[in-house]
């Protein structure tokens, strides 16, 4: 019988980003970096977790604490931009996490775009913003 990881199913190359929902309503995403398989054979990722701050788990960990997958964003460049980005990505392990100024997000697109952004804080922000004027009013 042969059985096939995510990241081969994904056809995943380091420094693609998966992104998975964090809830049944999916507007909510977790990020994660696929950083390739180590010499264990083993598949790597590297994600900000609001509990441990940046850090690496294996295929098996990604997959228990993640049964659907929601999207895969691919990596575009070349492949010395790809090192480099996973260059950027393992560079931060450890660093913490931070909601508004550097969650998953902003890691994932610190990686692959050198910018550290957070959409969906900005729409968070935008929309708690009108919510709070309309109560008010």
């Amino acid at each position: 019988m042969n059985t096939f990881t995510f990241a081969q199913k994904m056809n995943l190359q380091p420094g693609d980003v998966v992104i998975v929902p964090k809830s049944n309503l999916k507007i909510v995403r977790h990020y994660m970096i696929f950083e390739g398989v180590n010499h264990f054979g083993q598949e790597c990722y590297l994600e900000n977790n609001n509990y441990y701050g940046v850090r690496r788990i294996t295929g098996e960990t990604f997959t228990q604490e993640n049964p659907t997958y929601f999207e895969v964003r691919r990596f575009v460049g070349n492949e010395n931009q790809r090192y480099w980005a996973i260059h950027r990505a393992q560079s931060l392990i450890g660093r913490s996490y931070n909601l508004l100024t550097f969650n998953c997000e902003h890691y994932a697109n610190h990686v692959q775009y050198n910018k550290d952004i957070s959409p969906q804080v900005a729409i968070s922000s935008i929309a708690a913003t009108v919510l709070l004027i309309l109560c008010c009013i």
